[in-house]
């Protein structure tokens, strides 16, 4: 699977209602000890709740694909909104084209001409315009007569690679990134506003109407041929460069999903005749809510939204909010753990005071003592800090972007999956392209390590249920006398996971149970002498099955070397992977018999 990303942080936030601290007073007499055991305490169960392991993704997953199935089929479900978009770019196109983009707190216009194949983009011009805070929540016609002043600005400049036909309408491409019914290619119900908009006399009316009417009254000669949402105009210009693209993902302020369906598999769309045979869905995905890790920071800041238990998983992976469920876990932790020093700093009561900009230039400060998050917390917040406060405000940081980012990927994974399911193979059996556009992705490498980390854990566990990664035995003091890996991983890597097994299986009690996680997956081990045989398999296999595994290979190796010593495997390693060879083939399980195994080694003995 590939990713292409297309794309800036459009942050400010919008006016949300003052969240009023749980902690108003404090109390005086505690000891530092106790204060540091507080926060450590917060910190530690934030962790714990935020936890984003593969089985935890894995579901994540399945629900956004079931999710999908039952809007598909007009139940309770994702919205799965239809676009009408049923044929994309194949790079023939030619002439002047404009676009408007209105998808967060700014909107883009644009022109550009296109020349075929052979020249594509011959040229373009645009303008990004700041949206006022007021018009946020003016009326429709406000909003939308400034957005058309906008456009006749970018319109009216000369420029001799632009030019429109003589006679020719202007065409546009109207970008709108909010949910709205759709009924044809060019009209659209606003269905709600998202992302901080509170625009009156909107919802309910058809956004085509209103642009239309808005350019009518600044004398613009133009038409909207097209409205499609961020998503759709992402996956649509994506595959103007690229046949191989079948999802578009948005990650900015806010975010949604689209990909390539069927039409035949849209019960809801029944009856609808398609020339392709396809259609691009919305999924609105922000609006999906199953299965995912929240803590008492994410239901406070969902209760204060302007739309409470709406858009939870908007809310917990978009680049709106994350800044915001920092601030609140920081605000507890000065309350009851006084991180910043005796008293709350009175600028972290101020709601979206952290953007997610601000945890980005945090996470991006390599110095020694964290002067640049210091720095950054002072000019925000007018927060005195401390090395140890410091590092405390980066674990938040990092808490909260990993699981913004993972899930994110489970996201993407429950769409290639529910597509795989119809297509039968097709998906992960080729090259499948993701585009994703917007700030958070392009800006943040952290977040953008974590989804795509994500991803490839969740198609590596869909490609390799059953599978074991690898096996090892060990002995006490750690020489690894068999390595076999089943999963493709870097020499540097390899040393890294003997040393962690070893590690972490020599010096577990005996009392506790032989099976035990290792990073996202479960190591299975048992003890024989001085010897530790381990493997390590996906976090939902069975243990006891494995644990039988590892016994019948120690009893294989007993008959085979009449009672084995650790000496047997040092000189006679090569036989011991081909037992090993025998058992185990490509990580799956190949014969479970004592007998057969043994009679095919002393068959390969005659031939030696």
């Amino acid at each position: 699977m590939s990713v292409i990303a297309v794309g800036s942080f459009l942050p400010p936030p919008p006016p949300y209602r003052r969240i009023k601290p749980r902690f108003t007073t404090m109390v005086s007499l505690r000891s530092d000890a106790v204060s540091v055991a507080e926060t450590s305490s917060i910190l530690r169960k934030l962790k714990e709740e935020c936890a984003t392991p593969l089985p935890v993704l894995r579901q994540v997953a399945d629900a956004m694909s079931a999710d999908m199935r039952a809007g598909l089929a007009a139940a309770h479900g994702l919205p799965m909104i239809p676009s009408f978009v049923e044929d994309l770019p194949t790079g023939n196109e030619k002439g002047l084209f404009y676009a408007l983009d209105l998808g967060g707190t700014n909107f883009r216009v644009l022109r550009v001409q296109l020349g075929g194949k052979d020249e594509r983009v011959v040229a373009t011009d645009f303008d990004q315009v700041s949206i006022p805070p007021q018009l946020m929540s003016a009326t429709c016609e406000e909003l939308f007569d400034f957005i058309a002043l906008g456009l006749a600005k970018l319109a009216a400049k000369d420029d001799d690679r632009l030019n429109l036909s003589p006679g020719k309408k202007g065409e546009i491409g109207f970008t709108f990134s909010f949910p709205v019914r759709q009924t044809s290619i060019d009209s659209g119900i606003l269905v709600k506003w998202t992302k901080g908009f509170a625009v009156s006399g909107a919802a309910g009316r058809d956004v085509v109407a209103c642009l239309n009417e808005a350019m009518e009254r600044q004398g613009l000669d133009m038409r909207v041929s097209a409205l499609v949402n961020d998503a759709v105009a992402t996956l649509a210009g994506a595959e103007y460069w690229d046949n191989d693209v079948a999802v578009a993902i948005i990650l900015g302020t806010g975010t949604n999903a689209c990909y390539v369906e069927q039409i035949d598999a849209i019960p809801k769309l029944q009856g609808h005749v398609s020339s392709s045979g396809k259609m691009i869905i919305s999924t609105e995905w922000g609006a999906f809510s199953k299965r995912l890790p929240l803590t008492e920071f994410d239901r406070a800041m969902d209760a204060a939204s302007i739309n409470p238990g709406e858009q939870i998983f908007e809310k917990t992976i978009s680049g709106m909010y994350l800044g915001e469920i920092v601030r609140l876990v920081l605000l507890e932790m000065a309350a009851t753990g006084e991180l910043f020093g005796k008293s709350i700093p009175e600028n972290l009561y101020t709601p979206f005071i952290l953007g997610t900009p601000d945890l980005c230039a945090m996470q991006q400060d390599n110095s020694g003592d964290l002067q640049g998050v210091g720095s950054l917390l002072y000019d925000k917040a007018r927060v005195e800090s401390t090395f140890s406060a410091r590092k405390t405000v980066l674990e938040v940081c990092d808490t909260i972007v990993k699981r913004g980012g993972s899930l994110a990927g489970a996201g993407i994974v429950g769409i290639l999956q529910k597509m795989e399911e119809d297509s039968k193979g097709v998906i992960f059996g080729k090259r499948t392209v993701v585009a994703i556009d917007g700030g958070l992705y392009e800006n943040y490498p952290q977040y953008r390590t974590y989804m795509q980390d994500s991803v490839k854990e969740l198609i590596g566990s869909e490609k390799s249920n059953n599978l074991i990664r690898f096996i090892l035995l060990q002995n006490r003091q750690g020489k690894t006398r068999l390595a076999k890996y089943y999963v493709p991983l870097e020499d540097s890597e390899k040393h890294k996971v003997e040393y962690e097994v070893h590690r972490l299986v020599v010096n577990r009690d005996p009392k506790y149970t032989n099976f035990v996680e290792f990073r996202t997956h479960k190591v299975i081990y048992r003890r024989y002498a001085g010897l530790f045989f381990s493997l390590c398999v996906d976090i939902t296999d069975n243990e006891l099955a494995y644990l039988e595994c590892i016994h019948l290979f120690v009893e294989i190796l007993d008959h085979f070397f009449s009672n084995v010593c650790e000496l047997d495997l040092v000189f006679n390693f090569h036989k011991v992977y081909l037992i090993l060879d025998e058992f185990i083939l490509a990580g799956e399980l190949q014969e479970t018999s004592k007998k057969a195994i043994i009679e095919r080694m002393g068959e390969l003995e005659k031939l030696e």
